[in-house]
């Protein structure tokens, strides 16, 4: 009897421990994971706070067209930096819209778009090959 007893808590340890490993693994595929995506999440946040910039410039730049108008000449100094603002705003959206693209790619199967994790050598929706 003993050792039928000994046999099936082995069993069990032995279960347990794969049990254990299977959760590591998959915890830590959950947090890598969403790594990636707080990576694209921040990203977006960078880009909606540089389009925030952007309408202020659009802004200003309307107010000293605007005083222009009304008499009050703007230098044309003024306005070219306030042009050339938007400019440089408008290249690094761009530039973060390029790195969000190519991080989606890497993480997107190409033959159902489904989420997978970089070094998949398939996809876990469709089996296809990455």
């Amino acid at each position: 009897m003993n050792e039928k007893l000994a046999a099936l808590l082995e069993s069990v340890q032995r279960t347990a421990v794969q049990a254990g490993d299977v959760a590591a693994d998959v915890a830590f595929g959950m947090g890598k994971k969403a790594g990636e995506l707080l990576s694209v999440a921040k990203l977006r946040v960078r880009i909606a706070s540089l389009e925030r910039d952007v309408k202020d410039r659009f802004s200003q730049i309307g107010e000293l067209l605007y005083a222009t108008h009304t008499g009050a000449p703007t230098e044309s100094e003024v306005l070219l930096e306030k042009l050339q603002e938007i400019d440089g705003l408008k290249a690094e959206i761009a530039q973060l819209q390029s790195e969000i693209r190519k991080e989606e790619a890497a993480h997107t199967c190409p033959t159902c778009g489904a989420f997978v994790n970089v070094g998949d050598a398939f996809c876990g929706a469709c089996g296809g090959e990455l």
